[in-house]
């Protein structure tokens, strides 16, 4: 049986969930460009949370589950300049998912051809390796956002449990 403490931190872990989505939907500005780090919503269907309390003491464990861990930290945190380039064919498929539209070197759309596609990808991930990529931190600040929300209630909550669990021991 829930207690009203873990029913309270399932409903704070479910709000910084719901929060999280909302700031990867956030387009922002990032080196003068707008940027939308949405392709598939592969990563926003599989955020989730591990709630875990062992010997008194809770734990929420903020995840990513299937494949869109491999690429999570890297939205999250963001990538040093000078890495090694990330895989060209994840490049590939992300291109053809988003759809980008291709340009030559005079800046003039061309067709999306496989050989362009790949030449893209491959220039795409070495700018990556060399620059960078900035994070946008989208679990951080949502647990920053609903901190305040919920540190009270969380508090409360806490401390009835422990008077609960304690007249449960005197009697």
């Amino acid at each position: 049986m829930a207690t009203e403490f873990e029913d309270m931190l399932n409903e704070y872990a479910t709000t910084v969930i719901e929060r999280a989505q909302s700031n990867l939907r956030i387009k922002r500005r990032i080196r003068g460009k707008m940027v939308n780090r949405v392709a598939s919503g592969n990563l926003l269907r599989s955020l989730t949370y591990k709630l875990r309390i062992r010997y008194g003491k809770p734990t929420i464990d903020f995840t990513v589950k299937g494949q869109a861990g491999q690429y999570a930290d890297v939205i999250e945190f963001g990538r040093r300049p000078g890495a090694k380039m990330p895989p060209v064919a994840a490049i590939e498929k992300w291109i053809r998912m988003k759809p980008l539209k291709l340009r030559n070197k005079q800046g003039e759309f061309i067709k999306s051809t496989e050989s362009a596609i790949k030449s893209a990808a491959y220039n795409i991930a070495r700018s990556i390796g060399k620059n960078g990529i900035v994070g946008i931190n989208y679990y951080g600040e949502a647990i920053d956002d609903t901190w305040d929300e919920y540190k009270d209630k969380l508090m409360d909550a806490y401390i009835k449990s422990v008077e609960n669990r304690l007249l449960l021991n005197k009697r």
